[in-house]
């Protein structure tokens, strides 16, 4: 598939090299300054055409190759390992998911909550419960190592006991056949994690409905492309691990982005991450603007961290096969290049306006640019595509605007990490306020930031035109935070209250 991927690539990219050659010469003569940015910009437009062919072939590799038919059979062995269900929760406890996710149909397994809380109403949540059931509760003194910490601190004293474990996040739901279907991928040795797939349940507001068709159609066709023809990553819940991989791997490495981390560790080490397509979970989407801005702003702090991290290992390992690195890097270092974007749009919509330099890209190469910037929503409208066409275009143009409008939030968290360091920010569970004055004092920083540059550029360039796809979005920001308003079943608790009763 990469080798598709990356020769369809070069067809553009060689007869754009001889294109541009004239306006990288050009840009030379009036000054070395303004050549090296031409080049610059011409390799990053290389690179988002590279990341927008691999979204065009991956949702037809999902539909066209008979993956989605294949998985193990169950398994023969009557062996029973024993599997521990380690539910992790950091002041977002949900005992409506952990009830249903620790019923299980296997019955060698031992349920723990490893609790970060520092919350009291959620430290008491959490007591109560474990005293109503009988379930262990561990917590540790301090909360180094954000998530992976956590679960190294149970595991490395507690796990040497468990022959494989199940990480449970505070939203996540198991289905009853997860522990006993999971170990059937276990029979291939070369397996050390096992990701599930996930849709998004329990959409109680207006800001979920409307998004979360997006995870429905992106598990299932991203995820087991990439166990068959990528790099198949952790995904940080959902999934279980064998205790044999997490010794080799010496356990979770103790950054924000401790899920892909360990995969690469895994991997380095000879263990693969395989995907299970037909083991399907539960999640929840997050349930307003600024919950998903919140954890947008932690993946990007994230794998920056994992770029520093991680980028030499990536590189040199003999263990990845080089359309594996490729795939993480595609996948993995696109958020943080967000970075180096904000470079060319100061460089090419104020620098060289003020100069008074022009270039001008040959015409033809508009085309494959804009096919690679709808190419994300091509797996979306193939999912859907037997759906009302009101309904599509309503959701592709709000989760446009969505995505779009996390430039800004992107470029500060790229900007934060590189003085202060990553931090884990916790997703909230419950939606905030909905009204006019909340929005804006939430997001002043990306209105200003979207203000200030379309005036600069206004003023230099004469137009905003070279930036409208950056404005647009954010002018749409307050509209994205107040969607909830006028719902009336947006609180977490009291749609669990509301399960809990039609479940009797």
């Amino acid at each position: 598939m990469y080798i598709i991927i990356v020769a369809a690539w070069l067809l553009l990219c060689v007869p754009s090299a001889y294109a541009v050659r004239p306006v990288i010469q050009a840009g030379f003569r009036r000054d070395d300054a303004i050549g090296v940015i031409i080049v610059l910009t011409t390799v990053f437009i290389a690179y988002f055409w590279l990341n927008g062919i691999k979204d065009v072939v991956y949702p037809f590799a999902y539909r066209l190759t008979p993956w989605r038919k294949q998985s193990p059979p169950p398994r023969a062995a009557p062996d029973m390992p024993l599997v521990g269900l380690v539910y992790v929760t950091c002041n977002d406890f949900s005992e409506y998911a952990l009830a249903s996710s620790i019923v299980q149909d296997y019955p060698n397994c031992r349920r723990v909550i490893l609790d970060d809380s520092s919350r009291p109403e959620y430290i008491a949540q959490v007591d109560e419960y474990a005293q109503a059931t009988g379930i262990e509760v561990v917590r540790r003194g301090d909360r180094r190592g954000f998530k992976g910490g956590n679960l190294n601190n149970y595991l490395r004293a507690a796990g040497q006991r468990l022959d494989y474990f199940v990480i449970i996040d505070s939203d996540e739901i198991l289905p009853p056949n997860f522990v006993t279907r999971a170990l059937d991928y276990f029979e291939d040795p070369s397996v050390g994690v096992l990701q599930a797939n996930h849709v998004a349940t329990r959409n109680r507001t207006t800001f979920m409905r409307t998004f979360a068709p997006g995870v429905d159609a992106h598990w299932p066709a991203y995820q087991l492309v990439k166990a068959h023809a990528g790099f198949m990553s952790l995904l940080g819940h959902g999934a279980m691990v064998s205790m044999e991989c997490y010794n080799a791997v010496a356990g979770f490495p103790e950054v924000v982005a401790e899920d892909i981390g360990f995969a690469i560790d895994a991997r380095v080490r000879g263990y693969r991450v395989d995907f299970a397509a037909d083991i399907l979970c539960e999640e929840e989407f997050p349930p307003d603007y600024a919950a998903f801005k919140k954890r947008h702003r932690k993946w990007t702090e994230g794998n920056m961290e994992f770029m520093r991290q991680y980028t030499r290992r990536i590189l040199f390992s003999r263990n990845l096969a080089w359309y594996e690195r490729l795939d993480i890097i595609l996948f993995t270092y696109s958020l943080p290049l967000t970075g180096v974007f904000s470079l060319y749009v100061v460089a090419n919509a104020v620098l060289f306006p003020l100069i008074k330099f022009r270039y001008e890209y040959p015409l033809w190469m508009l085309v494959p640019t804009v096919v690679c910037l709808v190419a994300p929503t091509i797996n979306d409208m193939l999912t859907w595509r037997k759906a009302p066409k009101h309904r599509l275009v309503s959701y592709l143009l709000h989760s446009s605007i969505l995505f779009g409008s996390m430039f800004f939030v992107s470029l500060f968290a790229c900007v934060r990490t590189m003085f202060k360091g990553s931090h884990f920010n916790v997703t909230p569970k419950n939606p905030g306020s909905t009204s006019l004055k909340t929005a804006v004092a939430r997001n002043v920083a990306e209105l200003a930031a979207g203000l200030v540059l379309a005036v600069i550029v206004e003023v230099t360039a004469g137009s905003v035109f070279p930036v409208v796809l950056l404005i647009i979005p954010v002018i749409f920001i307050i509209y994205l935070s107040v969607m909830n308003a006028g719902d009336t079943t947006g609180n977490r608790d009291d749609h669990i209250h509301n399960l809990h009763e039609e479940k009797r």
